[in-house]
């Protein structure tokens, strides 16, 4: 399923990941990002070379996850890795944090920041959409590589590619809570032929035992060609690779991105 996502430079002013980053949980919970972590897995597990539901590593091998959120997808990986985990939302971090205590989180910027540490896999997953330029998203694709050992890996997940854009589209769904019924509703604007941006309005509707309210949002993604991800991949001394994977509900996702660090 498509999932909102995370722009850096705007997230002052992005309800999703401020005041109403309580939401974030009901309508993209962690189970449904099982299927795709395990894709990922099982990329990870291939290019390694390693074997096995769980390798018996000792000490376990290093993820980084910029851009984390409220650390859905990263759940599915703690049990394999040792974790930490960025992002610029300190709401989505104290998500994150209830959900993988074992994780050490860090609030930055995933442009600019350095840990001083590298690790063999860097993850980014759907909040690299809100790299709007080339200069966002060749400055984290820069802090990913300066984070990996020699022979690491970066792994990439955009939303939407300029050259397989499908145009406007509404999406939507509902969940239940104890408390109330949540339904989030995205409508993605049609850009114009050679916008490098594309607008999306979220809409959430809340529904507390008939008391209704009604909250919107707009996001920024970038929407660059899969030429663009692939030259910043390699502009940087990475091995670049495009591998389709499954697409989310309304035709979002499918994109991943990898660089390999010369060993």
């Amino acid at each position: 399923m498509a999932s909102p996502r995370r722009r850096p430079e705007l997230a002052v002013t992005l309800r999703l990941y401020h005041d109403l980053a309580h939401l974030w949980p009901v309508i993209s919970p962690p189970e449904e990002y099982r299927v795709e972590a395990a894709e990922w897995r099982d990329l990870i597990w291939s290019e390694f070379g390693w074997t096995g539901n769980q390798p018996a590593w000792d000490p376990r091998p290093g993820l980084l996850d910029l851009g984390c959120g409220g650390g859905h997808l990263l759940s599915h990986f703690t049990r394999y890795f040792a974790t930490e985990a960025v992002d610029i939302s300190s709401q989505m971090l104290d998500i994150s944090k209830k959900l993988n205590p074992e994780t050490i989180h860090h609030l930055g910027d995933m442009r600019t920041i350095r840990l001083g540490r590298t690790f063999d896999v860097v993850t980014i997953h759907d909040a690299v959409n809100y790299m709007v330029t080339e200069a966002d998203l060749r400055a984290a694709v820069e802090t990913a590589r300066t984070h990996l050992v020699p022979g690491g890996l970066v792994l990439l997940a955009p939303d939407c590619l300029r050259d397989t854009f499908a145009g406007s589209r509404v999406v939507d769904w509902t969940r239940a809570t104890e408390e109330s019924n949540v339904t989030f509703i995205e409508y993605v604007a049609q850009p114009s032929p050679d916008a490098t941006t594309v607008e999306s309005v979220f809409v959430f509707i809340i529904n507390r035992d008939g008391d209704i309210q009604v909250e919107i949002d707009r996001h920024t993604s970038g929407l660059f060609p899969k030429s663009l991800w692939l030259e910043a991949l390699t502009d940087v001394g990475l091995q670049a690779e495009y591998v389709p994977t499954n697409a989310y509900e309304g035709g979002f996702g499918g994109n991943l991105f990898v660089g390999r660090k010369p060993a």
